[in-house]
């Protein structure tokens, strides 16, 4: 690594095979559209001023020279079998491109440069791994980047994609995904930073006429990129070294620029352009945008969709801020903080018949209401109460706290939380709105507790059929309780008790196979669920079958996933043309304009909400 002080900086890319040259090619593509960076030939004079750097020995070739201001920038590749001492002398940043498939190599590699110590052991921490998956039968890249962790500064992913090839230099040829992905890898790799007053004292060509073409035009005919460019006091000869440039960018790179997006990618947290998994079918890893980082802590990320906004918790987990952002465009329409660690993951009720918030601490429950306020923040309406090991009751329709260790519940009720006792081998799950606390075993039988806080004594749900055995309780859906229950092991059953009704049975439904709770998925609505191979309406019980091979994956408001197939809430189901890759990338919604919403997370690190633009070809 070079030790003087030039006021240039040279970025050498190790790649096998073309991956060397398609990596630098889109680096300078990506500096001049991103940075401000103007495009010189090969081989013309650094700068006056500027150290010319020692000539090559074989090992690292020159493939691009930019200029910004006084600073210039080179990008390199080195050949193969790997000259480290020209690497270390022309070096001031190493980026590494592999395919997941080869990403052993590129560890070996910079294992080795690590290994010489001193500046290429810094040379080694400060690189960048450029990864892409070639291939299905490759490694995932959520497999591979953790093998990089410590090797490397920063490891950038995006799905491969095996689309018609264009010239690079035909910006308008480049999907914004992956312009977006080059800018993310230009930021790390490129990093400079000059004053607008410095960057002007630099005869520059005007990259506007180098990327104004159209894809398929003549050289020197009409508004191409080789188009005769009238000269300015700026051009001049700087425009006809630019063009003898973009025509060896343009050869070195048109077998892997692609029409669908590009083989590479960024670091999410750096450069959120796209999305860290697998998208299913129907849209796109281009993201329209990213939210911030998700505060869960120990709890589950959670995300809740209402009235054109998402929200979810942001800053620190132990004292976080309840954020709301436009589902249209992330924008942050409001925050309101919270005091305390959260001890459940937010819910979404109804409210006075509009949608709300509810959350707690260990002392306080809080409410929100007026969710798609964009002029400020709405004012929670807060309780506090001493009672210890008090927890959210999902799903409950008006807000329930309760603990089963102390047997002990508080209800929401005339504006105030209502103490209430629970039964022994009873689970709370509901409240109505008379007070009441409803709580059920597995045995099948139920107990109220009323506004004198006294338990009634626990009876039998009212069974489907005679003979019929109770089994699990799998949870409750808008108003609705579903029970499991079985008759001789043959036949399953499943009936839905009306909660704010004293357990009034609403519908029966008979269904092939055993339901259990982990085959019980309800749509954020609470109004229809898929329960083992049917899709349930959970207002009259009418199933449809789903198929044998039925497992739920993923579910939005309307739809639903399994590996292969996708659902409707009526029970209509389509083939996918390929299977979900990863159920992280199965939107939990999806906007009236059509962006999936998706959570999740790069290499184990903080989850986000990443807003996936559909797939216009699907």
């Amino acid at each position: 690594m070079r030790g003087d002080q030039s006021a240039e900086r040279t970025v050498v890319v190790i790649g096998e095979g073309s991956l060397g040259v398609t990596t630098a090619g889109m680096l300078a593509s990506a500096a001049i559209r991103r940075e401000g960076w103007s495009l010189l030939a090969p081989g013309a004079p650094t700068p006056p001023g500027t150290p010319t750097p020692p000539p090559g020995r074989g090992g690292v070739t020159v493939v691009h020279r930019l200029a910004r201001g006084n600073r210039g920038l080179v990008i390199a590749t080195a050949a193969i079998p790997l000259h480290w001492a020209e690497v270390l002398d022309r070096a001031d940043q190493v980026v590494i491109a592999t395919t997941t498939a080869d990403h052993e190599s590129a560890a070996t590699k910079l294992m080795a440069l690590r290994g010489w110590g001193g500046d290429a052991a810094e040379l080694a921490a400060g690189a960048v791994v450029v990864l892409t998956r070639a291939d299905p039968s490759h490694p995932v890249p959520s497999e591979v980047v953790p093998r990089f962790r410590g090797l490397a500064r920063s490891t950038l992913v995006v799905p491969h994609s095996t689309a018609s090839s264009t010239d690079p230099l035909q910006q308008s040829t480049v999907p914004p995904a992956a312009r977006t992905a080059w800018d993310g890898v230009i930021q790390l790799v490129g990093h400079d930073e000059v004053s607008e007053d410095e960057m002007d004292t630099q005869p520059r060509i005007d990259v506007r006429d180098l990327f104004a073409g159209q894809p398929g035009a003549a050289p020197g005919t009409g508004p191409t990129p080789f188009a005769p460019a009238r000269p300015t006091r700026r051009r001049g000869r700087w425009a006809l070294l630019a063009v003898a440039a973009a025509l060896v960018v343009a050869l070195a790179a048109i077998p892997f620029v692609l029409a669908g997006g590009l083989p590479w990618g960024q670091d999410s947290a750096a450069t959120p352009g796209l999305a860290p998994v697998d998208p299913v079918h129907g849209w796109t890893s281009q993201t329209e945008w990213v939210s911030p980082d998700i505060a869960a802590g120990g709890l589950p990320p959670t995300v809740l969709v209402a009235e054109g906004t998402a929200i979810t918790t942001t800053g620190d987990a132990t004292s976080p801020d309840l954020t709301a952002l436009s589902t249209a465009d992330g924008e942050q329409l409001w925050t309101s903080p919270i005091d305390g660690e959260l001890t459940a993951p937010p819910q979404l009720i109804s409210w006075l018949d509009q949608p709300a918030v509810i959350a707690a601490t260990a002392t306080d429950l809080y409410l929100w209401t007026d969710l798609a306020s964009a002029e400020r923040a709405p004012s929670p309406r807060t309780w506090s109460f001493t009672e210890t090991g008090m927890r959210l009751v999902p799903g409950s329709p008006v807000p329930l706290l309760a603990s089963e260790d102390t047997l002990t519940a508080l209800v929401l009720h005339e504006g105030s939380l209502r103490r209430r006792s629970t039964p022994s081998g009873g689970r709370p799950i509901a409240a109505d709105f008379e007070g009441r606390v409803l709580s059920v075993a597995s045995t099948g039988h139920w107990w109220s507790s009323d506004a004198d806080g006294e338990l009634t004594d626990g009876k039998l749900l009212a069974p489907p059929s005679y003979g019929s055995l109770p089994g699990d309780i799998l949870g409750v859906a808008g108003t609705t309780l579903v029970v499991n229950w079985s008759r001789n092991n043959r036949t399953t059953h499943l009936a839905g008790y009306d909660v704010m009704d004293q357990m009034d049975e609403t519908w029966t439904s008979t269904v092939p196979g055993r339901v259990r709770i982990d085959d019980f998925d309800v749509a954020p609505d609470g109004t229809w669920a898929t329960a083992g191979t049917v899709a349930l309406d959970l207002a009259t019980g009418k199933d449809k079958d789903l198929g044998d091979d039925w497992q739920t994956v993923g579910m939005a408001g309307d739809r639903a996933w399994s590996r292969t197939d996708v659902t409707d809430r009526t029970g209509r189901t389509t083939p996918l043309p390929e299977p979900v890759a990863d159920p992280a990338g199965v939107p939990f919604a999806v906007t009236g304009t059509g962006l999936g919403l998706i959570v999740a997370s790069e290499a184990g690190g903080p989850a986000r909400i990443y807003a996936l633009r559909p797939d216009p070809d699907a």
